[in-house]
């Protein structure tokens, strides 16, 4: 059987556990539940939203009433006129909060507290209407001549970014995409480390090995919970672009296609490159409590890479250092898809910071499968990576002898063992 099969085949083992595991989908529900409310929620809860009450007195004359009813519907708002026979009464119903203003005359707005902004336009509006109506008239001017004159006048309305040739949805999307990236990588890096621990803790992993190489087992559990990452991503995605679609409460910012597709790609070279550092470090635990400790250092180089590149192409994204950024492969991941969605990036750029990462992917592979090649097979106490470098490690018989002892000390034949590897493995019998 070629490398290749046996680490699709580990690949497809991991994502067939993990994806039946409650911890997985309890994850994905958890992670649906909270993108859909943060859509949903904030439009439920749309104080502005709701009908506008306006109290008019006696004194307000009905040319104005039907001037702020109309205000209200062209400026999105339901008003609703409540009258008063006198000043006195209106306002004990403006202090009992029975409606949102009151209109004493046309000179004098009364509120219950704070200015209502987007009521206070209406109002004022409908007020400034009907004033140059009343002069219009005194003034000779027809009602047909009055409207061409106060007809609207088309106006476009640009967005400009912080930079010129950017709109604040390219810097939009660039401050999401790199931050779902971070995201991705902490998360699927940390199951990759956690998974790495727990076989080698309940000693599945020599199972393992005895029917395929170290390396190979580390290449196919990095692709397997990767690509079942990258789908709960797309998945959640989905979900948010349906809520926002229906909900309508959100501004979805206007994503090229080009952009997301070099999302993609650098979600999976970055997801690789950290994820072969997690794996590698992994090794040297032999306990799940120790694994965040050894994968210390990948982690403060992650978050450190991150808001270097993020804060370096958010100053000035064709400058020389977010361009020396975006071609470093442990910043890469983060700067390049940034200047992707700004538009800052010459098309060769990309293609090279992709080989730098892919050279470098490539590098880490062979430092990583040595260190786990050497570290797996270690038990007890927390190995040292210098340790896990220069020195192989193996169990005191080795795997491939015919006697071994299990965690009780007694002997079992290479019979038994490839009894518990059958039932161990299921899909990693004979081929």
């Amino acid at each position: 059987m070629t490398g290749l099969r046996q680490a699709w085949l580990v690949a497809r083992r991991e994502i067939r556990e993990r994806s039946r595991s409650r911890s997985f989908r309890a994850g994905l529900i958890v992670m649906l539940f909270v993108v859909i409310a943060l859509i949903v929620v904030p439009a439920k809860l749309d104080i502005g939203g709701g009908p506008k009450d306006v109290g008019v007195t006696s004194a307000v004359p009905s040319a104005l009433s039907s001037a702020i009813l109309a205000q209200g519907g062209a400026g999105g708002a339901t008003v609703r006129l409540h009258r008063y026979g006198d000043v006195s009464t209106a306002e004990e119903a403006v202090r009992a909060h029975d409606v949102d203003v009151l209109v004493v005359d046309a000179g004098r707005v009364e509120w219950p507290g704070r200015v209502d902004e987007q009521l206070q336009a209406v109002v004022t509006g409908a007020i400034r209407l009907v004033a140059v109506q009343e002069r219009a008239a005194a003034a000779g001017i027809g009602p047909d001549d009055l409207r061409a004159l106060m007809a609207p006048v088309p106006v476009e309305s640009v967005e400009l970014g912080s930079a010129a040739g950017r709109s604040p949805d390219d810097e939009l999307a660039a401050i999401v995409i790199t931050t779902l990236l971070l995201m991705a990588i902490v998360i699927y890096g940390n199951l990759v480390l956690t998974g790495v621990v727990e076989e080698k803790s309940s000693r599945v992993v020599e199972v393992l090995l005895a029917r395929m190489p170290a390396r190979v087992l580390l290449a196919g559990k990095i692709a397997g919970i990767g690509l079942l990452g990258f789908a709960q991503f797309v998945v959640t995605a989905v979900a948010a672009l349906l809520a926002a679609l229906v909900i309508d409460s959100a501004d979805i910012p206007a994503v090229r296609a080009g952009v997301l597709a070099w999302a993609v790609v650098w979600f999976v070279l970055g997801y690789a490159l950290y994820a072969m550092a997690y794996g590698a470090l992994g090794s040297l635990a032999s306990r799940t409590e120790d694994a965040q400790s050894v994968a210390g250092p990948v982690g403060y180089v992650l978050i450190a890479c991150y808001w270097g590149a993020f804060l370096t192409v958010s100053a000035n994204p064709d400058g020389v250092w977010a361009r020396t950024l975006s071609q470093f492969p442990a910043t890469a991941p983060f700067a390049m898809p940034g200047r992707i969605a700004l538009g800052s990036v010459a098309w060769w750029e990309p293609l090279l910071a992709v080989t730098f990462t892919l050279a470098a992917i490539a590098g880490l592979v062979a430092i990583a499968g040595r260190v786990y090649t050497n570290a797996i097979l270690h038990s007890g106490a927390t190995l040292h990576l210098r340790d896990a470098w220069h020195s192989e490690v193996r169990p005191s018989r080795g795997i491939g002898q015919n006697d071994r002892r299990d965690s009780s000390g007694a002997a079992t034949s290479d019979r038994d063992r490839r009894t518990t590897a059958r039932s161990a493995t299921g899909r990693f019998g004979r081929k």
